[in-house]
């Protein structure tokens, strides 16, 4: 029997394992049908087929996208992008009004059919309730249930929260392709609700091969109170003052008949302006990583999974995927790859700012292996870098720069001490001996209190 975890091997295609002697051997522990990777337990009769985390990833799915449907009708009356309401596009409501509509379908009508692929794009959204109504009655065909009275996102999620863990480990059943088709509805909302805005998309996933996204937070609307907000709330108590005056003078006909100013004034609305200004968040929520739906966690490394295994990554994680991607991927797969592509997994795997002029300075001092592909026919060739040399170079930068931080803040401590010493009375020399600090740097503190001395 192998022994300890396990990973896949792109090169033999299969999972691959250490033994107790150093040597890789294929991996004979099975593995979770949905990730892939996960070792199942043989003693485990409860979950033969499918692990328990995939299972509360699936059923995560379910809630997530119970929530995200409640607030669709919100989106698509009060939602806007780039200062514009949804409702006021030229198909009001947008995708978020197609994803809540029930496409004038009920019962046997909502199922799947090749004809629906004639005029649906791939990019284009689909109503929520036609692949939650599609699994619902595989389902309960599949276990001999009886069909529901009503067809709801509520009852639909409802019933298959229930049903998960049993058909996870069912053999005959077709686990994968609901978990998948349930994490793609999700993503489908989300993508929705944040304002139409698409994933950002990393490295490839090296459990699985697909590509890692960055995961989104759970918009929040702001509701806190704001100067725009306020000047709303202003502008209908004065138009309600106003038409109140109207009501008053259409019964006193000796004041005369109302003004056009009186008209006017009770006729204000809000204009696009002030309604785009009012929708803004607070700065507070406006600052927060994720209370308006974006990123979960926009930090370096932070948030990446992959859509076909679920796999979470760590920031270190994210950093060996994004190495390990970077020799594979280059144009010819050797490791060889494109400044600025360096710059950003450099940047990735130290945590620290490597811009792409800094990758190229290095490649022009030769700190890092570069060369000038050309291929046939092109008009000029490709200027490469080695991404394990930019690796190794930046971790180096980053270690000179906590040497430089932890030689600054000892010579900080050394100028306080002496400080302190020379206040009780003694000589910077003497105070020098006595700390133990070097006379080069003593003297050095001292002609800095001198420019400072003078300066002031």
């Amino acid at each position: 029997m192998s022994i300890g975890p396990c990973h896949y091997d792109r090169d033999h295609g299969t999972r691959i394992t250490t033994n107790d002697d150093g040597d890789k051997i294929p991996c004979d522990r099975p593995h979770c049908a949905a990730c892939g990777y996960r070792h199942l337990d043989p003693r485990d009769r409860a979950h033969p087929l499918t692990c328990p985390d995939c299972i509360s990833t699936t059923r995560t799915d379910i809630d997530e996208i119970r929530w995200a449907c409640r607030h669709l009708r919100w989106h698509a009356t009060r939602g806007g992008r780039d200062g514009r309401l949804l409702a006021a596009a030229p198909i009001p409501g947008g995708d978020a009004l197609v994803l809540y509509a029930r496409a004038g379908a009920d019962g046997n009508d909502l199922t799947w059919s090749k004809h629906l692929d004639d005029d649906h794009h791939p990019d284009d959204v689909v109503p929520v309730l036609l692949p939650l109504a599609i699994w619902e009655t595989r389902l309960r065909t599949h276990h001999g249930h009886t069909p529901p009275t009503r067809i709801t996102v509520t009852t639909i999620t409802s019933y298959l929260a229930d049903q998960l863990t049993t058909y996870a480990q069912d053999p005959t059943g077709d686990w994968l392709s609901l978990a998948t088709d349930l994490a793609a509805l999700r993503r489908q909302l989300e993508r929705v609700l944040h304002d139409e805005t698409e994933p950002e998309r990393g490295v490839s996933c090296f459990e699985c091969g697909d590509r890692l996204v960055r995961r989104f937070g759970k918009p929040q609307p702001c509701r806190h109170r704001t100067p725009a907000r306020d000047h709303l709330d202003h502008i209908r108590i004065e138009a309600a003052a106003a038409r109140d005056r109207l009501a008053v003078i259409a019964t006193y006909p000796e004041l005369g008949p109302p003004t056009y100013t009186d008209r006017r004034a009770a006729r204000r609305t809000p204009t696009a302006a002030e309604e785009s200004a009012a929708r803004r968040p607070c700065d507070a929520c406006a600052t927060s990583k994720a209370g308006q739906g974006g990123i979960e966690d926009p930090t370096v490394g932070q948030s990446w999974e992959c859509l076909a295994c679920r796999k979470q990554y760590t920031p270190g994680e994210y950093a060996n995927a994004v190495r390990s991607d970077l020799l594979r991927a280059g144009p010819d797969g050797d490791g060889w790859t494109f400044a600025q592509m360096a710059a950003e997994a450099a940047t990735t795997q130290t945590g620290y700012l490597v811009a792409g002029t800094t990758v190229r300075k290095w490649m022009d001092r030769l700190k890092v292996a570069s060369c000038c592909r050309w291929a046939p026919g092109a008009r000029a060739g490709m200027r490469l870098v080695f991404w394990p040399d930019v690796a190794d170079e930046a971790a180096a930068a980053v270690q000179r720069q906590a040497e430089r931080e932890a030689a600054a803040l000892e010579r900080a401590r050394d100028e306080q001490r002496l400080r302190a010493r020379v206040k009780a009375g003694a000589t910077p020399t003497e105070a020098g001996k006595l700390l133990g600090i070097h006379p080069s740097r003593v003297r050095s503190i001292v002609e800095e209190w001198d420019a400072a001395d003078q300066a002031s």
